[in-house]
């Protein structure tokens, strides 16, 4: 574990589906509630899918943001900005000038640039607002949702987004927790955010077509189970958090949910969208977060396909031994779907939660993987310490190390 300033998460906002806010992202998990809805039957006209479930886009609200600025932003600048705004009143800071933003996402902005492709060859009816939309240069720039959230909340430091495909989110937030750790900065707005809509479904069609979405009949993609067939799509969601150097926390008696303690992270140079199939990659970031520390829980990647939970499996047996010795498991994307950028930092503040509340949710999963200590039903049980993990197609691992907060 590296040394330096000590990093807490300060704030949090996780909109989506569930709601607004990480009481009612908790409840839902808590409650094990399945998000999946079937496709929207538009869909089926253009191809006949495999996965016939997903979770759908969330409705965003942005009260306080001028009506001048809303027809410039497209749906993901939105869910940053509403998302920015709650998370900073969840920590309660007035100002975050002096702040950076760091923002990780995957696909963003490829509906835009659909619709804005059919207006410029003229095919009827398919246009922006009647024409083509001379804004759509800004509206499809991945980093216009940092940009965004600069330029509206008045954030002055470093501000940029990252792809790192699914592992994008926790990415974002290593990359913050570092620059405070090393001093560059006091405070981070950072997360993950996502936009998968396309109204005819080309985007879900292309994981379908990579045997990645979960054939289940109900739409549940079984994380750990020997019946899993592939992870849950999710439409988009966004999840922010604000990160703050300890010393300026304790100064202004803010509260605090969890500490970042460290952040690993390496690529497995390997394969474009399967992961190394020895796990070694994986397992030299799970053993480097876990050296010399007793992990309580893990909030794995989980994402319900066939060799992504077998290689997550087998590396956490090799680690941590059978099921006895191993720390709780579990795998929210069982349940919220998989938001490819903003999926990390979901799992972020669900494991900053349960550190925080003691709250573990349970897992929707039939006929578990053999010798996992996963978490069947949902317990209330005080940990210390617990680990994140996320890997994304490209070979792009990484995880965090965080620790409860007791003073």
């Amino acid at each position: 574990m590296t040394m330096g300033r000590r990093v807490m998460i300060t704030g949090i906002a996780p909109v989506g589906q569930w709601g607004n806010d990480g009481t009612s992202l908790m409840k839902c998990l808590m409650m094990q509630q399945n998000l999946a809805r079937p496709i929207p039957e538009k869909f089926l006209e253009y191809a006949d899918f495999t996965s016939r479930f997903y979770v759908p886009f969330p409705v965003i609200d942005m009260p306080n943001i001028a009506n001048r600025y809303k027809r410039l932003l497209s749906d993901e600048d939105k869910l940053a900005v509403a998302a920015t705004e709650l998370a900073l009143q969840d920590a309660g800071i007035i100002s975050a000038q002096k702040g950076c933003v760091i923002f990780g996402t995957g696909f963003s902005g490829l509906q835009n640039s659909f619709k804005s492709h059919l207006a410029h060859i003229k095919v009827p009816g398919e246009t922006l607002s009647g024409r083509f939309n001379r804004f759509i240069i800004p509206m499809t720039m991945p980093n216009s949702i940092a940009a965004w959230v600069s330029i509206l909340f008045g954030i002055e430091g470093e501000s940029y987004t990252i792809n790192a495909s699914c592992a994008s989110g926790t990415v974002a937030i290593g990359q913050a927790f570092q620059k405070i750790k090393n001093g560059e900065c006091d405070l981070a707005v950072t997360g993950g955010i996502e936009n998968l809509q396309d109204d005819t479904g080309s985007i879900m069609r292309g994981f379908d077509s990579l045997a990645t979405l979960t054939r289940a009949a109900d739409g549940k993609p079984h994380p750990f189970s020997l019946d899993r067939s592939g992870f849950l799509f999710c439409e988009g969601c966004g999840c922010v958090l604000v990160l703050e150097e300890f010393q300026q926390v304790k100064a202004r008696r803010g509260k605090i949910y969890a500490e970042i303690l460290d952040y690993q992270a390496n690529s497995d140079a390997c394969n474009i969208v399967q992961i190394d199939e020895s796990g070694r990659p994986i397992e030299k970031i799970l053993a480097t977060l876990s050296s010399g520390h007793k992990i309580d829980y893990i909030n794995t990647h989980g994402t319900g396909t066939g060799l992504n939970d077998k290689v997550e499996a087998a590396v956490i047996q090799r680690i941590f031994g059978d099921a006895e010795r191993q720390p709780l498991i579990n795998a929210s994307k069982g349940i919220l779907g998989h938001s490819i950028g903003a999926s990390g930092a979901l799992e972020a503040v669900v494991t900053a939660m349960a550190l925080s509340t003691g709250n573990i949710h349970g897992n929707l999963t039939s006929a578990p993987i053999q010798n996992l200590n996963l978490v069947q039903e949902s317990v209330q049980q005080e940990i210390h310490l617990a680990i994140t993990t996320s890997y994304g197609f490209g070979g792009h691992n990484c995880g965090l190390l965080m620790g409860r907060f007791d003073e």
